[in-house]
C-alpha cells in the first residue's frame, strides 16, 4: 500500500442514556462507516468526567476537554469519575445490528482531542478488538470482501464503506443524534495499484500458535552469531519478542 492524504468527517454523537432522560454521552469517530457496528463506548478509567448542561440537555464529556467542546462559559453541573460510567447502558447510533451498547473502559483513550469518549467497532481495529474481547464485545462486520456494506445494513447496503459517511452522517443529523461535525486531515493507506482507500477489518483465520515457543525462540536467537551482531537483540530480537500468533 502507499499512504495519501485524506479529508474525512469527524462527527461528535449524542448516544442518549436510557436510564438517565435527557442526559447523553458525547461520542466522538474518526470513521463514520464504522457507526453501524456500534458495540460499546470506551472512556479512560484514570480521567474524570463532567456532566455539562447545554441548551435543556445534559451532555457528558472528559472534564480536561469542556472548554474545547463547549466553549468559555459551559455550565458544569456534576463530574463523574469514569468508574461511576463504566457499565451504563445507551442507545446506539444505529439499530442495524445487536450488541451489548455498554461504556468499557480503556487506556488508550486520550484527552488530547475528541471528547474522552470514544466509539467501539471491534471488527475494525486492533485496539477496539482487543478492548471488546477484554469485556465480552461481539465484533459484527457488516463489510462484504469487496469492501462494501451488506444487507445488514440497508440504507447504504452495497456503498463502498467510506462513500457511506455522507448518507449515515445525514441520517444522524435527522434523528437529532449529530452535536457537531468538522473535516480533518490525515494520513490514510491506499492501494498502490488503483488508488482505492483501504479497508482494515477482522475476518475469521486459522492461526499457527507460535507465542507457544516466544521463549524457545528467543534462546535459540541468543546463540546465533549475528552480522551485524546488534541484529541479535536489535531488529530480529525484538521481532520476536513481539510475536503474535501467526493467520
Amino acid at each position: 500500500n502507499v499512504t495519501g492524504v485524506q479529508t474525512c468527517a469527524l462527527p461528535i454523537l449524542r448516544f442518549a442514556l436510557p436510564d438517565e432522560p435527557g442526559t447523553s454521552l458525547l461520542v466522538w469517530t474518526t470513521t463514520p462507516w464504522t457507526l453501524p457496528s456500534n458495540q460499546g463506548v470506551a472512556v479512560n478509567p484514570d480521567v474524570g468526567y463532567a456532566v455539562v448542561e447545554d441548551g435543556g440537555e445534559r451532555l457528558i464529556v472528559a472534564a480536561p476537554l469542556v472548554e474545547r467542546v463547549f466553549g468559555e462559559g459551559a455550565r458544569v453541573v456534576e463530574t463523574r469519575a469514569a468508574s461511576a460510567l463504566v457499565g451504563a447502558r445507551y442507545t446506539p447510533p444505529f439499530g442495524f445490528i445487536p450488541g451489548r451498547h455498554v461504556v468499557i473502559p480503556a487506556g488508550f483513550v486520550t484527552t488530547e482531542d475528541g471528547t474522552g469518549l470514544v466509539h467501539i467497532a471491534p471488527a475494525f481495529g486492533e485496539d477496539d478488538m482487543l478492548a471488546g474481547r477484554e469485556h465480552g464485545l461481539d465484533a459484527p462486520n457488516p463489510v462484504d470482501r469487496q469492501g462494501r456494506f451488506t444487507s445488514a445494513v440497508p440504507p447504504v447496503e452495497g456503498v463502498f464503506a467510506k462513500d457511506a459517511d455522507p448518507a449515515l452522517i445525514d441520517d444522524l443529523r435527522a434523528r437529532g443524534l449529530l452535536y457537531r461535525i468538522q473535516t480533518y486531515t490525515h494520513s490514510y493507506p491506499h492501494c498502490w495499484r488503483c488508488g482505492t482507500p483501504l479497508l482494515y477489518y477482522a475476518k475469521p483465520s486459522w492461526y499457527v500458535r507460535t507465542t507457544a515457543v516466544r521463549d524457545r525462540m528467543l534462546e535459540l536467537n541468543s546463540r546465533i552469531g549475528w552480522h551485524p551482531a546488534r541484529v541479535r537483540e536489535g531488529r530480529f530480537g525484538k521481532w520476536l519478542e513481539g510475536n503474535v500468533d501467526w493467520a
